[in-house]
């Protein structure tokens, strides 16, 4: 594949009226070891030659990319992989490269995901110094005994060391990630971890049910043994625990798996569910400049070797307006604020719009409300959505 394939996008969409991405997305593939069940894409670290490889193809896809890029950007956001393995250096060129072209809006969020393990002092210091002002920090879990079931290479001393550098240096806008309906997960468990984003006062943690992806180790574990999974009832009732935490604790559930005090959503990832156009770089990472969905080779070699001679290795499709309109409504659900009525008509046609009213009248008030010319789920609803967005759907 080579530029022919940008060419291409850029006739496609010049017979639209699209807009150039404000929302940017960077995949650093590295892990030092691969979590059981991780279905991400990602590539062991073997050396620095690798890395130093990446790099320079990222910068040379940054600017092969650069036509779709705002000259104003609202949110970057580093994920993967363990955006944290890169050093300073790394990420100086990185940013450098951006800021060639572009300008940071002055309210800016600039995401990385980080492991407890890599959090040191310099490292925080000098993501400061290069803007990035929030980190995502992988907990997973405080309880030792469900670290070791996912196969994390952390401790509980090791998370708490993390969150206390990251404060105070003075990123506040801090947020953790845990993983929920483990075996043996007790009302206890769920506690040290509620205590623990009580102690630091945590602006911002997401909450994601265990799930058993293909072809991951967990998969071949728990399809030899089944019988080490938490039931479905036990489940349950341990969600529920995490939303009675929230409500209690002035925490807004403002996303079917995350939380935040007031001010601190994350703005980059409600960009995804209100589809905001967003450039993805790296590999196996996707874009979206309404109506093409773009997405990168899962394959580092490839993604190196092609960007290397200044081609890139992409594939694309132009949404119908079919998946343009289910995909806004399975976003759209997930978020507390749901569906505007009024925005909807704007957007699509009207024997649509009456079919999608229709569909939702099905659906009991336990799970869906109306209200306002607005249409959300409920918590409850939350817990099926997968079942109602079948009835929803075209």
């Amino acid at each position: 594949m080579n530029n022919k394939i940008l060419d291409n996008i850029t006739l496609i969409l010049s017979d639209y009226d699209y807009s150039k991405a404000e929302h940017l997305y960077i995949h650093i593939p590295f892990c030092r070891y691969r979590c059981p069940y991780c279905s991400f894409y990602s590539t062991l670290y073997l050396n620095d030659n690798a890395k130093n490889q990446f790099v320079e193809a990222l910068i040379n896809e940054i600017k092969l990319k650069d036509f779709l890029l705002s000259d104003k950007l609202k949110t970057i956001y580093l994920g993967g992989g363990t955006p944290s393995m890169l050093s300073i250096i790394d990420l100086s060129k990185i940013f450098n490269e951006i800021n060639k072209n572009h300008q940071l809006d002055e309210n800016i969020e600039i995401t990385i995901e980080a492991n407890p393990e890599d959090i040191t002092k310099e490292l925080v210091k000098g993501w400061q110094d290069l803007g990035i002002n929030r980190v995502s920090l992988g907990v997973e879990n405080i309880n030792e005994k469900h670290l070791k079931f996912l196969g994390r290479k952390h401790n509980t001393e090791q998370i708490i060391n993390a969150i206390e550098i990251i404060k105070n240096i003075g990123i506040n806008n801090l947020s953790l990630d845990f993983i929920i309906g483990l075996p043996d997960e007790n009302i206890e468990d769920l506690q040290n971890n509620f205590q623990l984003i009580s102690d630091y006062n945590i602006p911002h943690f997401s909450s994601y049910i265990l799930t058993i992806e293909k072809k991951t180790r967990l998969s071949k574990l728990v399809n030899e043994h089944p019988e080490i999974m938490q039931n479905d009832n036990d489940t349950l009732t341990n969600i529920y625990q995490w939303y009675l935490y929230a409500k209690n604790h002035s925490y807004e559930h403002y996303e079917v798996s995350n939380f935040s005090l007031p001010n601190y959503q994350s703005k980059h990832n409600i960009s995804y569910w209100t589809q905001k156009n967003y450039l993805g770089l790296g590999p196996s990472a996707h874009s979206y400049i309404h109506p093409v969905r773009m997405w990168n080779t899962a394959s580092l070699r490839n993604y190196n070797k092609t960007l290397e001679n200044n081609n890139i290795d992409l594939e694309y499709e132009i949404l119908n307006e079919k998946n343009i309109f289910n995909e806004y409504i399975m976003t759209r659900l997930r978020l507390k604020d749901g569906i505007d009525v009024n925005e909807l008509a704007k957007r699509f046609d009207k024997n649509v719009i009456q079919y999608f009213i229709k569909q939702s009248e099905k659906i009991p008030s336990e799970y869906l409300i109306k209200k306002n010319n607005k249409i959300y789920l409920t918590e409850e609803g939350w817990l099926i959505m997968d079942r109602i967005l079948i009835d929803l759907f075209l």
